[in-house]
């Protein structure tokens, strides 16, 4: 498993703060926005990618040690991230974010009544969350290729590649041969573009669709395993 970068969790207590007091969330470059909108700027939003896997981290060893009130509690402040990413402007998939949101706050319920019957269900849940993500930033990787944006995209790939590796390690399965191959793909493009090595928007765009390969995939090992977890209920 991909090991966990600890980043400072002061902005996410903020932002969540203010997704608390007032939604939906606008971000700049929103036209005409409610006087009770919240103006959440693009930097800071682009420092809290990838902490809704680390509130998922937290909630499950929270549930595994008995502590249903701590892992409520992570598992709505993923919720509040995802909700937040869903308002960043141009969001293509901001419905599908909006819904996997909702779908963590009732897992959160769940949780705090005693209706979860295992840890995989959360370990699940936690995996369709960051394969929302992951679709979420490769459009936003895919536009940010189509515009030249080089950080952009070299940001955007990362993002969705990470949360890819975050799904797959919550699922426990191990890849398909197609899956293995794009992964292998997508990491070499994210090595050329971590050490700053030349790269070209050609083999962004292929990043693009070997993201594109994994997500579909993962989705499709994922409802299947769904299903099969599904039958196999109340044994």
């Amino acid at each position: 498993m991909r090991p966990l970068l600890m980043r400072p969790v002061l902005g996410a207590a903020v932002l969540i703060g203010m997704l608390a007091v007032a939604q939906p969330t606008v971000l700049p470059g929103a036209a005409n926005a409610a006087s009770g909108d919240v103006t959440v700027p693009q930097s800071a939003l682009n420092s809290l990618i990838g902490e809704p896997n680390q509130h998922f981290r937290r909630a499950f060893d929270s549930y595994a040690r008995g502590d249903a009130e701590s892992a409520a509690s992570e598992i709505r402040a993923g919720a509040a991230l995802i909700r937040i990413e869903a308002g960043r402007g141009g969001a293509q998939d901001e419905a599908k974010l909006r819904t996997t949101a909702s779908e963590l706050d009732t897992l959160a319920d769940n949780v705090v009544n005693g209706n979860v019957g295992s840890r995989r269900d959360l370990e699940l849940a936690f995996a369709h969350a960051e394969l929302a993500l992951a679709s979420h930033y490769r459009s936003l990787a895919d536009k940010a290729v189509a515009d030249k944006d080089r950080a952009g995209a070299a940001r955007w790939l990362k993002a969705a590649s990470d949360c890819v590796d975050d799904a797959m390690a919550w699922t426990g399965q191990a890849p398909s041969g197609a899956q293995a191959e794009a992964s292998d793909q997508m990491h070499a493009l994210e090595a050329k573009i971590h050490t700053g090595a030349n790269w070209t928007y050609d083999e962004a765009r292929r990043g693009v669709g070997y993201l594109g390969t994994q997500i579909q995939d993962l989705g499709q090992q994922m409802q299947t395993f769904g299903n099969s977890q599904s039958h196999g209920a109340g044994h």
